[in-house]
């Protein structure tokens, strides 16, 4: 079985987070984001994929290489596919699939079970089917209504609010029948959502949504991602490799940790979670509240964290104060008693000198 992992945008919305990384490779429980979905797609029999990368693609290509540490055989579309748009970039490799597939975008987290969605759409004799999840906010999403066949009424990619007519929205993970793509135009700009789907439906095609009730979360933003990683915890996001029941701690007082390799802590205050990559250092006196720390982060006494993401080889001084949102790019020095406000994003290669105080907007 084959499938393409849509992994070529630049995820805006995390800088700085993706400045040297593509949102694909961003690290969740210390491992990519892409590396998720690719297990999922294993795990539902599929042993081919095709990649279709973009921007920084030669850290996507580097890590997963040609497949084999996952048992598969992974190949890489590297053209103009951001211009493409999600439909034209797939038309480029759909003359390499000769059955139904998968096409699933490279930073959603999710316990959906591929193989369910697969064997519906089959079941369905559907051109294409959509997985749809269930949220609270739709407007940042395609919605969908369907009848009580699955069969996709109205489709409506990022309505105004007052547009919204279903609060089941497009999760970015797809089944397709090649002959779906006879649809899109060679060597333009055509998109799933805003051309592809609303084509489907004026034809009157087989268009099929599979509504599921298990985790999903797109990673869109910081706050999203530090909901997922407590999800984690949780345990209503399941990670192959993270065994919940073995992470005890009370979120709300006590402090669940989760470490990377050559890992040194004195001791810190941990309330809510931690999540720490390789070769972070934790000095004496530390008080981390939620918040992840990537690889390579030294973090000296006294210093309090609260509700943050800390990027690579950031150095963070003593009795530094790093209030809730804030997010702090790679290489970056705070100095001493420095203070980092609320929802303050800090660039890549910054140096704060000491005691300085950074207010938001």
């Amino acid at each position: 079985m084959k499938a393409v992992i849509l992994a070529g945008g630049r995820g805006t919305r995390l800088l700085p987070l993706t400045v040297y990384r593509p949102k694909p490779m961003i690290p969740f429980f210390n491992r990519p984001l892409m590396e998720y979905v690719l297990q999922s797609l294993i795990k539902a029999g599929v042993d081919e994929v095709y990649v279709l990368v973009g921007y920084l693609k030669e850290r996507i290509m580097d890590y997963f290489g040609d497949g084999s540490e996952w048992g598969v055989e992974i190949h890489y579309s590297n053209g103009d596919n951001i211009k493409l748009g999600t439909a034209g970039a797939t038309k480029r490799v759909v003359k390499h699939m000769d059955d139904t597939f998968f096409v699933v975008s490279s930073d959603v987290l999710t316990n959906l079970d591929m193989t369910a969605l697969y064997k519906y759409h089959r079941q369905k004799k559907a051109l294409a089917t959509i997985a749809l999840s269930q949220v609270d906010e739709p407007t940042q999403y395609g919605i969908a209504i369907v009848n009580n066949d699955g069969r996709i009424q109205q489709f409506k990619e990022k309505p105004r609010p007052e547009e919204v007519f279903s609060n089941l929205v497009n999760a970015g993970i797809y089944v397709f029948e090649p002959e779906a793509f006879d649809l899109v135009p060679t060597g333009r700009n055509f998109d799933f959502s805003k051309d592809l789907f609303p084509r489907m439906l004026e034809n009157d095609l087989p268009l099929y949504g599979f509504p599921f009730r298990e985790y999903w979360n797109d990673v869109g933003r910081p706050s999203s991602y530090l909901q997922a990683t407590e999800d984690v915890f949780l345990g209503r996001l399941m990670l192959p490799h993270v065994r919940t029941e073995s992470l005890k701690g009370n979120l709300e007082y006590g402090g669940a940790l989760f470490t990377g390799r050559r890992c040194v802590l004195r001791r810190p205050e941990i309330r809510g979670f931690a999540v720490l990559g390789d070769d972070v250092e934790i000095g004496r006196n530390v008080k981390i509240e939620r918040s992840v720390i990537f690889s390579g982060a030294v973090i000296e006494e006294g210093t309090e964290i609260r509700e943050a993401i800390i990027g690579e080889n950031v150095h963070v001084g003593k009795g530094v104060v790093i209030q809730p949102g804030s997010v702090i790019g790679d290489n970056t020095l705070i100095e001493d008693f420095s203070k980092i406000g609320s929802n303050v994003k800090i660039w890549v290669e910054s140096r704060i000198g000491k005691e300085s105080i950074i207010l938001p907007d």
